[in-house]
């Protein structure tokens, strides 16, 4: 099979899960053995083919004011006029439908569009390839991707800019042949607002890394070490996790936070008033492993829609249990008292409580690696692939089925 992936950004260009989980998918379909190119975008002195451990990757210039890789950086004032021209973006349109009528796939795979526009829909149908989509965010459906305010409220309803824009971005959807979510509340929240209404579904789990496992206890006079790992935003709920602790000064638990974002001040100075709180700054490779290893508690109280956190998967996969927010797809990944805890979101009082809680009672989270362990080992990436194989079959099918059709019906009109 050829499949091609369209992603706004790949590695190593990242701003998030996103282009990890694409890197992840078309590493998985080249060792099945499938033919994969994947179209992102780069800075113009960036643009052109490049190959990325064995994937031929196409890097096209941005056709906007400036590279979506580049966003978190420009000025406000500038970024309406960005938005405006990813509505649609004809350079997009022609670029992906001359370089698909070329290559042929059998199938497109669509992720993250922003800065490519969903004029990648658009070509794709144009090519008459059978397009597959996948949900990673709320970016259709919110400028910001988040569906919460600049101040922190949840838009349960959309705000007027973001429903005009959503409506434009459904009926573009309308030529996506399949769509696929690692959570059925992303999914849902998306066909409520009438997209993809001709589109197959899917629900296809992330998997979780593949990790040698620990099998050695904490020793029980060891304090719990709990821990933050993910972007330093408000909306992320480290603001939450540092009111926590202040709550409960008299416990044996240490906090290490890492990561990068506008709250990296406010932890920096929460670890310089309190011993037990460790701020590392942003983190990876063997050094976000270190944290990892050591931890006994994740801690993902996040605020927003989350469509699924990555980094609760690699918890997992390292026998780390999970206090999260109930909220958004979180709870359809934690099963209560086996591999970690809800709390309900912005409750800090809530949070300390089941942090004193777990700080007193070592034995209860040994009790639920086990069970982490087990959860991570059955979502793998493999996994993950085979069930893409399977989308891919099925539009691919039901695209040859539609043609047959079409063919019959002019063959009866000559």
């Amino acid at each position: 099979m050829k499949v091609c992936q369209i992603s706004n950004l790949y590695p190593p260009e990242v701003l998030g899960g996103a282009e990890t989980v694409v890197a992840r998918i078309a590493a998985g379909l080249r060792t099945a053995g499938h033919e994969v190119s994947v179209v992102s975008t780069a800075p113009r002195a960036r643009a052109g083919w490049d190959t990325v451990d064995g994937v031929r990757v196409l890097r096209l210039a941005p056709a906007n004011i400036y590279w979506a890789g580049e966003a978190p950086r420009r000025a406000t004032i500038v970024k309406p006029l960005w938005h405006l021209l990813d509505l649609w973006n004809p350079a997009t349109y022609q670029r992906l439908r001359a370089f698909l009528v070329a290559q042929k796939p059998d199938v497109v795979h669509t992720h993250n569009l922003g800065g490519l526009s969903a004029a990648a829909w658009s070509a794709t149908a144009a090519a008459g390839v059978p397009l597959v989509h996948t949900l990673h965010d709320h970016s259709l459906t919110c400028i910001r991707a988040v569906r919460m305010t600049l101040r922190g409220r949840l838009c349960e309803q959309q705000c007027v800019p973001c429903a005009i824009r959503s409506r434009w971005l459904q009926h573009l959807s309308r030529a996506v042949d399949a769509v696929v979510a690692p959570a059925r509340f992303v999914l849902e929240r998306h066909r409520e607002l009438g997209f993809f209404p001709a589109a197959q579904t899917a629900i296809v789990p992330w998997g979780a890394p593949t990790v040698a496992a620990d099998a050695q206890p904490r020793p029980e006079d060891q304090p719990v070490r709990f821990l933050f790992l993910g972007s330093l935003q408000p909306h992320k709920g480290v603001g939450v996790v540092l009111e926590a602790f202040r709550r409960t000064p008299q416990t044996r638990a240490t906090l290490d936070i890492a990561g990068a974002g506008a709250m990296a001040g406010s932890c920096r100075d929460a670890a310089g008033q309190d011993p037990r709180i460790h701020f590392h700054g942003f983190v990876t490779g063997p050094e976000k492993d270190r944290l990892l290893r050591s931890a006994d508690v994740l801690l993902f109280p996040s605020l927003c829609w989350e469509v699924v956190g990555l980094v609760m998967l690699e918890a997992f996969a390292h026998g780390i249990p999970v206090i999260a927010s109930r909220r958004g797809g979180i709870p359809e990944f934690i099963d209560e008292g086996q591999t970690g805890a809800l709390v309900e979101p912005g409750d800090a009082a809530a949070l300390a409580v089941q942090i004193a809680r777990w700080a007193e009672n070592r034995g209860s989270i040994e009790v639920m690696r086990e069970a982490c362990r087990s959860y991570a080992a059955r979502f793998t990436w493999v996994r993950t692939v085979d069930e893409l194989r399977e989308v891919y079959r099925a539009v691919g099918t039901r695209s040859k089925h539609r043609i047959s059709l079409r063919e019959r019906s002019e063959s009866r009109r000559v």
